[in-house]
């Protein structure tokens, strides 16, 4: 393969996987070597019937690992951190997206992830600032509550934040068991005994908060208004630095939605 040739070409064919970082690296494998570019591509949880031909990309932990090394090696470790990134992100069609991508780097090799207006790489950088604001949001937007056992905490972010939020909050509770539960994709961030974990949790309802946790909450609602200086009010600003959709799980500013 010369350098710039073209890998794949377009092809009427819709890729389904299991929707994991892993399975995606397996797309990219089939993708490379059918020399093919999807119309689409689509996790299990995401598809709905269609009219175009369909391939099931079944998930390899090796074939995985050797894509993974491949994108460090022949492209760049920018690029690997670039996608993985990505994949976690809300982007619309990010698969499709990053299969460009990556066909465009394997060709042309480390320069691609200097290309900022590129089009098949612009889209990419947007998606994963969009990622790594949100993660510094929510470092300070989350607000646990006591529930007898462990603390808990609810939130409900675009993209899935949980893997980049883990580090932070086991080793500022690091004496603590806690359970950090995200609404708008089913999982939870559990942290226990000293070992942390992030499972699926269909269907998880927060336990009911101990009497103790109710008057702390009181208490700190009560100090949140005292220091406010009323005369000096900004809503605007309020909202440019504290977005109104992280309101809701913030116990100071439910009475205000």
């Amino acid at each position: 393969m010369h350098l710039g040739e073209p890998l794949a070409q377009p092809r009427d064919i819709v890729y389904v996987y299991d929707g994991t970082v892993p399975g995606f690296y397996c797309c990219v494998y089939e993708s490379v070597f059918s020399r093919e570019l999807p119309l689409a591509v689509y996790s299990e949880e995401r598809f709905r019937p269609s009219f175009w031909p369909l391939k099931n990309i079944s998930p390899d932990e090796n074939v995985a690992r050797k894509v993974q090394s491949a994108i460090a090696k022949k492209i760049s470790p920018r690029a690997l951190e670039l996608v993985e990134n990505v994949c976690f992100s809300c982007m619309e069609n990010k698969e499709i997206y990053l299969l460009r991508f990556l066909q465009k780097g394997f060709s042309i090799g480390r320069k691609i992830t200097g290309m900022l207006g590129d089009p098949d790489v612009a889209p990419l950088l947007k998606a994963e600032g969009h990622l790594l604001r949100e993660r510094h949001l929510l470092v300070g937007f989350v607000r646990f509550s006591d529930c007898g056992d462990a603390l808990t905490a609810t939130i409900a972010p675009k993209n899935f934040i949980l893997p980049y939020i883990a580090s932070h909050f086991t080793s500022r509770f690091s004496g603590e068991n806690f359970l950090i539960y995200d609404r708008t994709h089913n999982a939870a961030l559990i942290y226990q005994d000293g070992r942390s974990q992030i499972i699926r949790a269909e269907g998880f309802v927060p336990p009911p908060v101990t009497k103790a946790e109710a008057i702390y909450r009181s208490l700190w609602k009560q100090f949140y208004d005292t220091v406010a200086i009323q005369s000096r009010e900004n809503p605007k600003c309020r909202m440019s630095h504290m977005p109104k959709r992280y309101w809701d799980n913030m116990v100071e500013m439910q009475d205000q939605l």
